[in-house]
C-alpha cells in the first residue's frame, strides 16, 4: 500500500488506473463517506475529517496528472490528458459542497455552544425540553421515545431555541411518534418549529411564541439563511398554517423577536387549543 501511494504521487501508475481508480473511484468513496457522517460529531472530528479529506484530495490530484503528463510525453491521447484535468475540478467541486454541507449540518443556521451531556426531565406522560435546542437534545429524547413501554403523550416547551438541523430532527421524531406539545414560558426561533410537529398544540397560561429571521454567527456563509427559512416556511404550510402568518413570520430582525398573541396563533392555526 506504502508502495502504491509513493507510485501514485510521482505519476508511475498507468494513467487509467490513476483517473479511475484513484481519483474517481476514491472520489466518489470520500462522496458517499460525507453523506453518512452524523451531524452530532464533534467539531473537532469534523476538522480533522476535513483536513484528512484535503490532504487526500491533493494526493489524488497530483498523482494523476503527473500520470497524464508523462503518459502524453510519451506520445499518449490528448483526451485522456484533458479529461484528467476536468475530472480534478469535478472532485474539488464535489468535496468542496461536501465539506460546506458537513459544517452547515454541524454547526446549524445559528451556531451555538452545546452541552455536553443533555438529560431531559420526565413528569407523567410528559418530557421537559427547557434551554438549548441541540443535537444532544434530540439524542436524549429519541431514547425516551424508542423505550419498548413509551408512557410519554406531551412534550412540554421552554426554551429560546438553537440549532435548526437539530429542531426539524425532533420534528420528524414527535410526527413520527405522535407527540403533543404545548409551551410554558417562552418557545422562541427553532423551538417554535418542534411546537409545531404537535398532534395537539397548547399555549399555557403565559407562554410565548417567538418568531424572527435566522442568523449565521460565522464569518464564513455557509448557509442561505433565506432558502433554509423558505424550508420552514414550506413546513408551517403543511402543518395547517395560515398564509397570512407565514408572509410575517420572519419579519422581524434576529434580535427583535415577535410574539403574536394567543387569539393571532389560534387564527393561525399554530395553537389548537
Amino acid at each position: 500500500m506504502y508502495l502504491f501511494a509513493i507510485n501514485h504521487w510521482r505519476g508511475l501508475l498507468p494513467t487509467r488506473l490513476s483517473l479511475i481508480g484513484v481519483l474517481i473511484g476514491l472520489g466518489i468513496a470520500l462522496h458517499l463517506l460525507f453523506g453518512v457522517l452524523p451531524p452530532s460529531l464533534p467539531f473537532v472530528l469534523v476538522v480533522l475529517i476535513i483536513a484528512l479529506a484535503g490532504v487526500t484530495l491533493i494526493w489524488q490530484i497530483i498523482g494523476t496528472l503527473r500520470s497524464c503528463e508523462r503518459n502524453l510525453k510519451g506520445g499518449g491521447d490528448m483526451i485522456l490528458y484533458w479529461g484528467c484535468y476536468g475530472a480534478s475540478v469535478a472532485v474539488v467541486v464535489v468535496l468542496a459542497v461536501d465539506v460546506t454541507s458537513l459544517i452547515s449540518a454541524t454547526t446549524g443556521a445559528n451556531p451555538q455552544p452545546e452541552p455536553h451531556k443533555v438529560e431531559l426531565e420526565v413528569q407523567g406522560d410528559t418530557i421537559l425540553i427547557d434551554g438549548f435546542v441541540g443535537f444532544r437534545t434530540h439524542t436524549a429524547l429519541l431514547a425516551l421515545l424508542e423505550e419498548p413501554a413509551n408512557p410519554y403523550t406531551t412534550l412540554r416547551l421552554n426554551s429560546d431555541g438553537g440549532r435548526i438541523f437539530a429542531a426539524r430532527a425532533i420534528v420528524n421524531a414527535l410526527i413520527l411518534h405522535d407527540i403533543n406539545t404545548e409551551v410554558t414560558g417562552r418557545c422562541a426561533s427553532a423551538c417554535t418549529l418542534i411546537f409545531l410537529a404537535g398532534g395537539q398544540r397548547h399555549l399555557l397560561d403565559g407562554g410565548q411564541l417567538g418568531f424572527h429571521q435566522y442568523l449565521q454567527t460565522s464569518s464564513i456563509q455557509l448557509l442561505d439563511t433565506a432558502q433554509e427559512q423558505q424550508k420552514d416556511r414550506a413546513y408551517f404550510k403543511a402543518r395547517g398554517v395560515s398564509d397570512t402568518f407565514i408572509a410575517s413570520m420572519f419579519q422581524a430582525e434576529h434580535q427583535d423577536i415577535w410574539f403574536p398573541d394567543r387569539a393571532t396563533l389560534v387564527a393561525a392555526g399554530i395553537v389548537t387549543n
